[in-house]
């Protein structure tokens, strides 16, 4: 089986309109390079972490041995946004019924052999390879208009946009300025009560947006009855309140 470490993004500050880019909706959800060799499909985080056993709705897909695919794995709410929320309760609890969906944006390898076309051109590679359904669909893309993709992000409370050169050739385990991400962020100022050491993560995820980070923080605090392993409460233990601005 073959790991490939996946092309990573950079940030810019501001949407741009320029033809030599596409335009791609930023998916909320989970970074996935699916394997395909020896007519086996082995699925894998970006860090390399083995997580096929984990999605066996994806493990069926028909397309050429000798293929490696990177895209987004997600959940859906009910307005077909992604739900990143949803999407960790899937991949952390084998009880979830959460119905994921594998949204594959470049091809890395086909029939054994690494792709090298512009990313043009593998675009539509990509479109004879996969034949989607509901467990596997292709990114949709556009060119240029970053600006007018952005202000329907921002109108639709969704996560960002990803712009990505046309030209570009698909650079395995590089950050590159070829691929921008452009941020929708959100800010809040939450007052923090009382914190379980169990969800202290939360505050490391300055990257996601505030409605995130406070919903993790506060379900596990509410569900958790603000009290530590003790029994002690945390809300009485409190000796400052403080404000933490979310970016």
């Amino acid at each position: 089986m073959l790991f490939v470490s996946p092309m990573l993004l950079h940030k810019s500050d501001h949407p741009f309109d320029d033809d030599d880019f596409i335009t791609e909706l930023k998916l909320d959800g989970i970074r996935l390079i699916l394997s395909k060799f020896d007519n086996k499909i082995k699925l894998y985080t970006r860090h390399n972490n083995d997580v096929t056993t984990k999605f066996p709705e994806l493990l069926n897909i028909d397309i050429p041995d000798g293929t490696v695919l990177d895209g987004e794995i997600i959940v859906t709410d009910p307005e077909g946004k992604p739900d990143f929320e949803a999407m960790m309760n899937r991949f952390q609890s084998s009880k979830s019924v959460h119905k994921i969906q594998f949204c594959v944006f470049d091809i890395i390898y086909y029939k054994g052999k690494t792709v090298t076309l512009p990313l043009l051109d593998r675009k539509q590679l990509l479109e004879s390879v996969v034949t989607p359904t509901s467990e596997i669909v292709l990114v949709q893309w556009l060119q240029g208009n970053g600006v007018a993709y952005f202000d329907l992000v921002k109108q639709n409370d969704l996560e960002g946009i990803v712009l990505k050169r046309a030209a570009s050739k698909y650079q395995v385990n590089k950050r590159s300025q070829d691929w921008l991400k452009v941020i929708n962020y959100k800010y809040a100022d939450a007052f923090i009560t009382g914190l379980r050491k169990a969800c202290y993560w939360a505050l490391r995820r300055m990257t996601v947006s505030s409605r995130q980070v406070l919903w993790s923080l506060w379900s596990r605090m509410l569900g958790n009855n603000f009290t530590d392993s003790t029994g002690t409460s945390s809300l009485r233990k409190t000796r400052n309140l403080f404000t933490w601005t979310l970016k």
